[in-house]
């Protein structure tokens, strides 16, 4: 592969990460306040489609740092998105639930996924069948390359 066909597909993927942050960064409001971050929305997605996980389990869904998250929920906390409890399975670990106004938000936001992945799959019919399968390849495959460069 060509060095210039490289640094087209690095400029137009770093474009696409800087788009991605710019909507991290952008408040959202869904009609519930206090408005909260698409980060934030992510964070309390993982959490309703995984009720009852624990803040080593988000983290690793995630792929983020205990504390990183730990800052996360102690925000949505604050806000009253999600709640903390003592696990029923044993009382020194801590589960994460959503509130009502938590719930709320995630049932909104499957609902702009569902919207969003329509849009997806119309992009996705003008290219070949396995495309998602070999983007999904790439990604697996970048993120592996980004890991070795984060470990030393």
């Amino acid at each position: 592969m060509e060095n210039t066909s490289i640094d087209k597909f690095c400029e137009l993927f770093l474009q696409a990460i800087n788009q991605y942050k710019a909507l991290e960064k952008k408040t959202h409001t869904y009609d519930i306040d206090p408005q909260i971050y698409l980060s934030e929305i992510h964070t309390i997605v993982a959490v309703g489609a995984h009720e009852a996980i624990n803040v080593t389990g988000l983290a690793q869904l995630q792929g983020t740092s205990k504390s990183a998250v730990s800052q996360a929920i102690s925000k949505l906390v604050k806000k009253g998105f999600i709640e903390k409890r003592t696990s029923p399975d044993t009382d020194n670990e801590v589960v994460l639930l959503l509130t009502e106004k938590g719930k709320q938000v995630y049932s909104m936001h499957e609902s702009q996924h569902s919207r969003l992945k329509s849009q997806l799959a119309a992009i996705f019919e003008k290219y070949p069948p396995n495309t998602i399968s070999v983007l999904s390849e790439l990604a697996v495959d970048i993120q592996a390359l980004w890991a070795q460069y984060l470990e030393t």
